[in-house]
């Protein structure tokens, strides 16, 4: 089943049943050109009685032949115009009651044919049944009942188109026993390119007063350290006062000791 919910039939042309329904649609095919002979010069019976269901069946072979692995879906429109033939076919009964109930019953053939070929109705088991009752109804009820009682009424014709009709029947009878359903497709996980891991990133020191220090900030404190402090007495600056010392001091002369010397 995909992601739509629809279910993937199809039918392999090298299986029992897919040889089967193409042989049996090959002679359908000729026994209905065979039986309608003469129907030739009817121009709405040669389309609608001959040309019609040989179309249907070398349309429903090719779909078995060339579209069984991949797009068997496609083969509801040869089905679907074969339903077309059979309620044309079902017009000339003698029994409207008949006729009413063949076309009841065509309408829901189509209608479970393709709703079943399309994936819409998951099961396969549906389209045996459908087409093996009406088999076995046209040749238990209808066909033996009919060349026992009157056989002289049974033309070749009309013995001829019957078994091209049962051919029909028995070939898609085989169609729907041969379905398979296809798995589901498996999804490859994408590959998603490996992220590298998240390095933590490392505890961020609460701010502080202090301005941060840079890589310069050694050297200019080393520089600073290294030059020695300028020495405030020995400054020439004009606003600091210069400090001597002399260490053998000049005694001031006491003029008054000289003068009393001298008077002596």
């Amino acid at each position: 089943m995909n992601e739509s919910g629809r279910v993937r039939f199809y039918l392999d042309k090298t299986g029992f049943f897919a040889e089967s329904a193409v042989i049996l649609l090959a002679m359908a095919i000729i026994f209905r050109l065979i039986g309608c002979i003469g129907m030739w010069s009817n121009r709405v019976d040669a389309i609608m009685l001959v040309l019609l269901p040989v179309l249907c069946c070398l349309l429903l072979i090719m779909c078995i032949v060339l579209l069984g692995k991949k797009g068997f879906f496609l083969s509801f429109i040869p089905v679907l115009l074969g339903v077309v033939f059979f309620v044309f076919k079902s017009l000339s009964f003698e029994s409207w009651m008949h006729t009413v109930l063949c076309v009841i019953l065509y309408v829901v053939v189509a209608v479970i044919y393709t709703a079943t070929v399309i994936g819409w109705i998951h099961t396969k088991w549906l389209l045996p049944v459908l087409f093996g009752l009406p088999f076995i109804y046209h040749v238990a009820v209808e066909d033996i009942p009919a060349l026992i009682k009157t056989p002289e009424s049974v033309t070749f014709a009309a013995g001829m188109q019957e078994m091209s009709v049962l051919c029909i029947m028995a070939a898609l009878f085989c169609i729907g026993m041969g379905l398979k359903k296809r798995p589901p497709k498996q999804k490859k996980p994408r590959k998603e390119a490996a992220e590298p891991a998240a390095k933590p990133e490392p505890a961020q020191p609460a701010a502080s007063a202090a301005p941060a220090e840079t890589a310069e900030t050694p050297v200019i404190q080393a520089a600073a350290v290294s030059e020695p402090e300028a020495n405030p007495i020995l400054s020439d600056s004009p606003y600091t006062p210069v400090l001597t010392l002399d260490p053998d001091p000049i005694e001031p002369v006491n003029e008054d000791k000289t003068d009393e010397s001298g008077d002596e």
